[in-house]
């Protein structure tokens, strides 16, 4: 399906270039430490982006163009190093002709787009390299979240080889911890089910986003860059 992009005044363009660094086993892996006592809490894109954090409540995707490194954990217990540079933002026509307001992210193996969840409770792809468009897939989340919350998102892919209607889903483990010394960073899982294939299915991951840095850890559980 053809596309167009058009730049806004607003938004984010998400670049990510994982594995620049050597990685070695044994290497000391940073904990995000766990803060207890926050039960609930409002996670604003800025978390995402690194911008700074603002008072209020809006899911706003403010314009951003920076680099940031991150941690990058694999399976075996291998660590290297990556970068994440964010730019933006770009309108995008997805599946059906929807038009979006996305991130758009590029990794060695794929170039992809993000956009908000119809219900703006989380921020997931909606055109992968890999397979095609998607619709309603949650991989980053936003908005009011509860410590242990589990949201699943009823994501269909759409494919060459036809379409695929899969369960993406985020689980907080960690709603506010101090990463590296930097307080009120974020910790959760995402997963999707089916099998592990293009990118969409059967995939299990674990992320940390930090304030003022943005993605500074990639856990890799089941699947691959």
């Amino acid at each position: 399906m053809p596309f167009k992009t058009v730049l806004l005044s607003v938004g984010i363009t998400v670049s990510l270039f994982a594995g620049t660094g050597a990685q070695a086993q044994g290497a000391k892996v940073p904990v995000c430490v766990h803060d207890e006592s926050v039960k609930e809490r409002f996670l604003p894109v800025e978390l995402l982006t690194g911008n700074p954090l603002t008072e209020t409540r809006e899911l706003v995707f403010a314009p951003v163009d920076r680099v940031y490194p991150f941690v990058d954990e694999l399976p075996d217990g291998s660590v290297g190093k990556g970068e994440a540079a964010l730019k933006g933002p770009l309108s995008w026509e997805g599946q059906g002709g929807t038009v979006y307001e996305v991130y758009e992210r590029k990794v060695p193996r794929a170039h992809e787009r993000f956009a908000l969840t119809p219900d703006r409770t989380a921020i997931g792809r909606v055109y992968d390299q890999r397979f095609g468009n998607a619709t309603n897939e949650g991989k980053f989340p936003v908005g009011m979240w509860a410590q242990g919350q589990v949201r699943s998102y009823n994501t269909t892919y759409f494919s060459s080889r036809g379409t695929r209607n899969e369960t993406s889903s985020v689980e907080i483990e960690k709603l506010s911890c101090t990463y590296e010394g930097i307080p009120g960073a974020v910790q959760y899982g995402w997963k999707t089910t089916g099998a592990l294939t293009h990118g969409f299915g059967g995939l299990s991951y674990g992320y940390i986003y930090a304030p003022g840095k943005g993605l500074v850890h990639v856990m890799t559980r089941t699947g691959g860059r």
